[in-house]
This record gives C-alpha cells, structure tokens and sequence, in this order.
C-alpha cells in the first residue's frame, strides 16, 4: 500500500516505547536461555511481525479508544467500523506531509472486515471509465483475493469474502468465485483511480467510492446499523508491559492461526516457536525470566532489521529496483523477510504484480544519489515503444511520482507527478517519445513531449508506477525503465 495521512513510523513507535523504555526483565544465570530465546525470538518476530502490526492498525483504524489515541499523537488515520468502509475523497498533495510516499493517481478505500460471525457480501458499482480495484488481505499481510477491473471486470456485482472452511447457500444474485481467506480477520484495500486532475473526474470517481457497500450474508440484501464490534486491544502500547509486543502477536495469532487451509503449512514453524512461548496459545508468563529477557531484546533487534530491510530488496536495472517476483503473497512462499519488512512495515499490504509494479530510484545513471546539490539536473528519457507496458483494456497505465526525503511529495510543488492517462501528458516528441526534466527551475522553452518534475532542494527519490502491467515488468522483469542522466538544460 502506499500510504496517504497513516503516520505508520509514528504509529508503531507507540507500540513499541514499552520495549525501549520500560524496565528489563530482572537478569539469570540461565545464560544460554537468554541467548537461544533471543536469537530465535529474532527469527520469530520477523515471521509473526504481520499480526503485531495489524492488529494494532486494525485498533487503531476502528475503535473509538484507538481513534482517540491516534488523534492525541496528532495522527491522521482511516477510521471506520469493523465491517464498513472509510472512503477517502482527497488526493495526496505536497499539503499532505505525513510520509509514506503517497499515489496521486487513485482514491483509497479501506476496511477491516470480521468473518468470525459469517460471510460478508462486497457489492461495487459498474465503472466502465477508470481503473479501481479491491485487494483482500489475511492477518499475515499476504493477499488471498481481488476483485477489479483486471480480475473480475467493468460490470456491478456483489462478492462474497467468506473465512477459512465456510461452507453454505448464498443468494442467486451474489458470487461465490472468490478465495477463502485464511483467517477471519481481513484487510480491504480499495483503489478507485483518478484520471486526471479536473474537480469533474474527481467527483466522478468519488461517486464510485459511494457505491462499494460491505453487508453481512446473514442480513443480505439489508444493511445493518453500524455497531461496535470486538477488536483486540493491542497490548504492545502498554508502557507498563515491556513484553506487549509479544503479548499482542500471540493473541492476534491466537484469534487468526497460521497455517490454515488453503494456507501453507506451519505446524514444524508453530512447533519450534513454540519452545519460547510465540505462537497461538502461547501464555509468556510461563516462560523463565531469561526466556523473557531474550525476547524483549529480540523485539528490538528484529525491529530494527526490519526497518533496515525497508530500504529494499529486489532486481536492479538501469538504477530502478525491481520488488521481490513474490511480492504480495510473500508468505505463501514462505519469503518471510520479505513479507514482514516490505509488505506490512513498508505498507501494510502490497500489490501482486500482475494488478501492480512499483519500481523506485534513488541514484542516477552514474550510481550517484539524486540531489538537488551543486545545482544538479536530470533527465529521463522514454523512446518510441519503450513506454512501461500495461493493458489499457482493463484501464492499465503508469504514473512517475517524485519524493523528498521524508517520503512526501516536494513541498509548495505543481509539477510532482505525471501520469499517462492524464490528457495533459499525450503529447509526445517528433520520435513518438517522451522526456522528463528533473530540477528545481521550470525549464524554459519545452517542446511537445517534453515535460517537468519540480526536484525538492536536497535529496530525493521517484516511483515509477505500472497498474496491469505487462508480463515484462510483472512476471520476467526484462523490460527495462530509462536511467535518470544528468542534464544541461536550462
């Protein structure tokens, strides 16, 4: 996901100022004890790591304790419900300085749904005009589910979301084509794409926003008044408790098992976790006082190598990193790594790449970092049949989005994005391409097909985004992106 007004870094610092600053576990003699619960507690911490993090997402999104603690840290967060959606009618803007390098090209759409009582029925509008989707997400950040314009077309229709091993009758007017989800807790992350940057077009895909409805089987086609719903309370933001994190993964764990079908298998995972108290079921206070101590260090040491991990991990080409093939379904491949640090630390939960690639760049052709300093320009150059491939039959496109430093878009900027089904930027060049200066000047005397992104005054990065990409950049990964070269224009 990429994160618009989540303040993700702020959040999960909350949960874990207990570890860094609450009292240590009183030290043994069990040294050995310490040093194996530490040194797996690491390995643990990075498998279960999606159900700390969601679970305190999930709190945080849809309680009234959760919004009123988020708003008292002077977060910006989703809120909603369990079981609704929280649409949100506002593009990112350079305004918006929350981090998490934000899209400029969709609308978000979110929900935390709870199958635990039965299905729950998602009916979307006919949008025959623009790209949107909708990614269904289990409590271990990996998808299970789509439904959109690539996956199940421009047409209404009403889904079912039914959770592990459900079985049963369900209406004549509502499909049951989709995947059962592993767990019952599940992350709905809808996109509705903008096409372009009129107030009409952003009505017309707010519109679509007001159509996606989530009502539960049992009442279809009636929909229930909102009520509040049980949501674990995440006990890792407990000053008082320097073990909450642990804590808060095994209850999450508890409430939405690993391992069960269609899942893959965990059982050899579960068992050896098991031996220091993580996993499903597990009770902590049953572990020795050096047991504990190790996994309180281990929590720190695997969150710090998560936020290193952040930074990516995937193919190089021509200085634009390519995600892990595997990405959005991490786990399933047992990439756990992977699954932790870029899919729920790095945005919750991310895309599959047949629905959508993001490759980023930080350096340029010469393998130098991009920076504003010594006055440096750059230039990126899209030839005749070299544009990103993408299936516009499904509403597929691509968009180049640039960012400072601390994720936001350039501050006070017009010129931080452009996307290629804006009409603005159809105009290509003599030779049917296209180019895109980068500096912080507006270059003067700009032919057609050629472009500008307003580069900040130190250093920055850019997205490189494919919705419904073609295999070359979904499945293979040959195609190629252009290098970002210095430039001398003026």
């Amino acid at each position: 996901m990429d994160t618009t007004a989540t303040g993700l870094e702020l959040l999960h610092d909350l949960a874990l100022r207990a570890l860094r600053e609450g009292p240590e576990p009183p030290a043994e003699s069990l040294d050995w004890n310490e040093d194996y619960a530490y040194t797996l507690g690491v390995q643990a911490y990075i498998w279960g790591f999606p159900w700390l993090y969601l679970a305190q997402l999930r709190w945080f999104w849809t309680s009234p304790a959760g919004q009123a603690l988020a708003q008292a840290q002077g977060l910006s967060l989703p809120h909603a419900p369990i079981n609704r959606f929280f649409n949100s009618s506002v593009l990112a803007s350079p305004a918006t300085q929350t981090g998490g390098s934000p899209n400029v090209d969709t609308l978000y759409s979110t929900a935390w749904l709870d199958l635990s009582g039965g299905p729950i029925v998602l009916s979307v509008p006919a949008v025959p005009d623009r790209y949107y989707t909708m990614e269904m997400a289990c409590m271990d950040a990996d998808n299970f589910a789509y439904v959109g314009t690539r996956s199940t077309g421009t047409a209404p229709g009403n889904y079912l979301i039914a959770g592990p091993g459900w079985n049963g009758a369900v209406p004549p007017d509502v499909l049951d084509i989709l995947p059962r989800s592993r767990t019952p807790s599940v992350f709905v992350l809808g996109r509705t794409g903008v096409n372009n940057t009129s107030q009409a077009d952003l009505a017309a895909a707010i519109a679509v926003q007001q159509g996606y409805q989530l009502r539960p089987l049992s009442s279809y086609p009636a929909m229930p008044p909102a009520h509040p719903t049980h949501t674990q309370v995440p006990l890792g933001i407990d000053n008082s408790n320097p073990l909450g994190t642990w804590l808060t993964m095994n209850q999450a764990m508890t409430e939405n098992p690993p391992g069960v079908p269609p899942g893959i298998g965990q059982s050899q995972l579960l068992a050896l976790f098991a031996t220091i108290g993580i996993g499903p079921n597990q009770d902590l206070e049953r572990q020795s006082q050096a047991t504990r101590r190790g996994l309180w260090r281990a929590a720190k040491k695997g969150y710090e190598l998560l936020n290193e991990m952040t930074k990516g991990r995937g193919k190089t080409v021509k200085g634009w990193q390519y995600p892990p093939r595997d990405y959005g379904e991490a786990g399933q491949n047992q990439d756990y790594i992977t699954r932790a640090a870029l899919q729920a630390l790095a945005g919750i939960v991310a895309n599959d790449p047949v629905e959508a690639v993001y490759l980023n760049t930080a350096v340029d052709s010469d393998g130098q970092g991009l920076t504003r300093a010594a006055g440096a320009r750059y230039v990126v150059t899209f030839s005749k049949n070299r544009f990103p491939p993408y299936d516009a039959n499904m509403h597929g496109f691509w968009s180049v989005t640039l960012y400072d430093n601390t994720y936001n878009l350039v501050p006070d900027s017009t010129h931080y994005s452009i996307n290629s089904y804006d009409a603005e930027y159809q105009a290509r060049d003599s030779e049917s391409g296209m180019t895109i200066f980068i500096q912080q000047e507006e270059p003067t005397g700009l032919q057609p097909g050629q472009y500008w992104l307003q580069s900040p005054p130190a250093d920055f990065f850019m997205i490189l985004r494919v919705y419904i990409p073609g295999p070359e950049v979904s499945n293979t990964q040959t195609w190629e992106p252009p290098a970002v070269k210095k430039s001398e224009l003026e």
